[in-house]
């Protein structure tokens, strides 16, 4: 999965109480199986890249806006279905992240 690229980006507001922001990666054409087989093994390291690109340049945060930012298999939900980031100092919305 080297080379991805970002294809789409969303923004939504939280729901409940938390208020750091999330960020979730969804690769383009992956079926629910493969979703389901990946679910443990992404390429965080690749995805923290892309997503320094998204809160820098097309969100145009600030680096003295965004504290640090953590890969957490369990970001959206207990069950670790929902891997993703936890972002300090981007409060009051979620990130949506298509690659390719």
């Amino acid at each position: 999965m080297m080379n991805m690229k970002v294809t789409h980006v969303k923004t939504g507001p939280i729901e409940g109480r938390r208020q750091t922001g999330h960020a979730y990666f969804f690769v383009k054409n992956e079926s629910i199986m493969e979703n389901l087989q990946n679910r443990r093994s992404r390429p965080q390291k690749e995805y923290r890249k892309l997503l320094k690109e998204v809160l820098f340049g097309q969100l145009e945060c600030t680096p003295h806006q965004i504290g640090r930012i953590t890969w957490s298999q369990y970001t959206g939900c207990k069950c670790g279905c929902s891997p993703g980031f936890r972002i300090e100092g981007f409060y009051g919305r979620d990130i949506y992240i298509d690659v390719e």
